[in-house]
């Protein structure tokens, strides 16, 4: 027996160090690589930075500390499991990477030659620093052709105050005899192009809200007039139209055409030189206190400028308006009430409490309920406690919150202290009213109750458990407290044997390394990236379909995003590659690999392209029935795929 325990524990030994080995060859060390979409750009454009956090389970966001020089944003982050194969030379070398990818957008905030920082990331209780990035940043240069001009209506403003940001385009006038003609008809084929980031919904701050549409704003300024060989008169901004696969635009990027005026301004000689004027505006709200940043602003293209022979010169310029910022500022500190609740905006306030008729010490419930037009993210539950009519009669505890769309409801729990009242009082509440720009206090109305004194219990209300063959008195047991035992004879001495010992100890080490062998298995299975995908892809495309129901409403875009990868992340996750940046070919060509039904194939692409175009305002569907459709098109791809994957 003793021969076999011990050829047993060695063999389990064996087989546990096996597993151990199989494990860290397996792993694979975490890695931080950092990519760039170019190194060299003109002063006021953005570069697309890339942080990959590879070979890490449970990644978290990077660091990116010392980025000063630099206006950065966040364009999101996805799970990255590729592999690539190259064969070059008959040599052959693969490519993982498994772990999460961060994007960022960065716009240089001067010119010059510099680096950008080495980002940093926690994994595992190590730190993890990527490498630095050399950068050319090429100043404009100075030339007064094209003027570009950005204010903003008011440099600081409260939230839910409105303002409007403001872009000027002065272009100079061709040299005789084309004077009368438009700057911008001259370019043939070729507009000029001009990035405005604040009439990109992408690239605003999710704490701003347009008062209009981008779509709105740009639609009326499409240019329809013709200029010279046939050119449309006007210019690109933000290359609106080409990135639709769906597009009603019949040739690529549409071309605008803002009002304009004929003005006189000084050159750069000091000459007073006539100038075409085009003006850009757009009206935000602020959602919450912080600082605003618009712009820079970036116009390039070939202009017009002077005469020779009978035939029209042109310069290739390239200009920039720098960005400015816009405070939203928290409501002032002078005159601020005691009872500021920290809402800006107009509300009021209403008020209930249950039951109204109680006895001292009874538990009470009164709901506070703040309604209104404006920001309600710093509001914080009024201090009841302080308000003397309150606390001489009622004891107050903490109140809980609730969140009703543009409503905040408190729920205080109370018990009354004496009878000596006939009301629960008006609680005030002060909220910062930004057209006044002045604080504005509004009450609840005074709700009557009726408080009676406590009930007091007699001796006999007192009711004891009845214990039989005690006579009434407990009994102490020196020898102590045996519970379900009634007699000391019940307990005993239990023996030990070593044949049930070595039997038990038998049993556990076998069940050990039946486990320890399931372990290694289930590894095997599970660990595979691709596999898991293929497992939970139903799951992810389920959670992006509430996703897109809980946007429907408030952000469309993030609604048309949400659909788009609850399809093609599911055909992604069945077919075993990225997500990112799928089209409606890529996802016709995956399922068409896998020997999907053409219809199928057909019903895909045609949903993708109407959410593309929904995006550009290019399709009669609503986003409800792009949701139905969309909830159809998911269920019949995960049977399929599920089938054939």
């Amino acid at each position: 027996m003793q021969i076999f325990v011990r050829t047993f524990i060695a063999s389990s030994i064996v087989l546990l160090q096996f597993a151990a080995a199989y494990s860290t060859c397996a792993a694979q060390e975490p890695e931080i690589i950092v990519e760039v979409d170019r190194q060299q750009l003109y002063e006021g454009e953005s570069i697309t930075y890339r942080i990959t956090l590879n070979h890490v389970e449970t990644p978290s966001p990077p660091k990116l500390n010392g980025f000063d020089r630099f206006q950065v944003e966040s364009l999101g982050e996805q799970s990255l499991n590729s592999q690539q194969i190259t064969i070059i030379n008959g040599r052959r070398s693969e490519i993982i990477r498994r772990g999460r990818q961060y994007n960022y957008r960065l716009t240089p905030l001067s010119s010059g030659q510099f680096s950008i920082p080495a980002p940093s990331a926690e994994v595992n209780g190590q730190t993890l620093i990527g490498r630095e990035i050399p950068l050319k940043v090429i100043a404009p240069v100075e030339q007064d052709v094209v003027l570009l001009g950005m204010k903003a209506s008011r440099t600081s403003v409260y939230p839910m105050q409105p303002f409007t940001i403001s872009l000027k385009v002065a272009i100079r006038q061709l040299p005789d005899p084309l004077r009368e003609r438009s700057p911008l008809s001259v370019q043939a084929n070729d507009p000029v192009k001009l990035s405005v980031p604040w009439l990109d919904d992408d690239q605003v701050s999710q704490d701003l809200a347009p008062t209009r549409e981008w779509q709105k704003v740009m639609n009326p300024l499409i240019s329809r007039s013709t200029g010279r060989r046939g050119s449309t008169d006007g210019m690109q901004i933000n290359n609106i139209g080409s990135q639709s696969a769906f597009s009603i635009f019949s040739r690529g990027a549409m071309v605008f055409l803002p009002p304009s005026v004929r003005t006189t301004k000084t050159n750069k000689d000091g000459e007073q030189v006539q100038y075409v004027e085009y003006t850009l505006q757009r009206e935000f709200v602020p959602q919450a206190i912080g600082v605003f940043s618009f712009g820079p602003v970036t116009m390039k293209g070939m202009f017009g400028t002077d005469l020779a022979d009978g035939k029209l010169n042109g310069e290739q310029i390239y200009a920039v308006a720098k960005a400015i910022t816009v405070v939203a500022r928290d409501a002032p500190l002078e005159g601020r009430p005691t009872s500021f609740s920290g809402g800006i905006g107009v509300f009021n306030v209403i008020s209930s409490l249950t039951p109204v008729s109680a006895s001292v010490g009874d538990p009470m419930t009164l709901s506070l309920r703040i309604r209104g037009e404006g920001t309600l993210a710093n509001v914080r539950p009024p201090d009841i406690s302080s308000i003397p009519e309150v606390s001489q009669f009622f004891r107050t505890y903490d109140a809980t919150e609730a969140r009703h769309g543009n409503a905040r409801e408190f729920t205080y729990s109370l018990r009354p202290l004496t009878t000596d009242v006939q009301e629960f009082p008006a609680i005030p509440v002060s909220y910062f009213d930004v057209d006044q720009e002045d604080y504005v206090t509004v009450r609840t109305v005074a709700i009557p109750v009726t408080i009676e004194a406590a009930r007091q219990l007699d001796a006999s209300d007192i009711v004891s458990q009845h214990v039989s063959n005690t006579n009434g008195r407990l009994e102490v047991s020196d020898a102590g407290i045996f519970a379900n035992h009634t007699s000391l004879q019940t307990l005993r001495a239990s023996e030990v044997t070593i044949g049930r010992w070595l039997a038990l100890w038998s049993g556990m080490l076998g069940a050990y390394g039946v486990a320890a062998f399931g372990i290694i298995r289930y590894q095997q299975i599970h660990s595979d990236p691709l596999e898991k995908r293929r497992r939970t892809a139903k799951s992810r495309a389920a959670t992006s379909l509430k996703r897109a129901e809980q946007y429907r409403d408030d952000a469309k875009k993030e609604c048309l995003d949400a659909m788009n990868i609850a399809v093609t992340g599911l055909i992604a996750d069945f077919s075993r590659v990225s997500e990112a940046g799928m089209t409606s070919h890529d996802a016709a060509t995956r399922l068409q690999a896998v020997g999907a039904d053409n219809s199928l194939q057909d019903r895909t692409t045609g949903f993708l392209d109407h959410c593309d175009a929904a995006r550009y305002g290019a399709t009669v569907k609503s986003i409800s029935e792009l949701l139905d459709e969309c909830r159809l098109l998911v269920g019949d791809l995960g049977r399929e795929l599920g089938k054939r994957c």
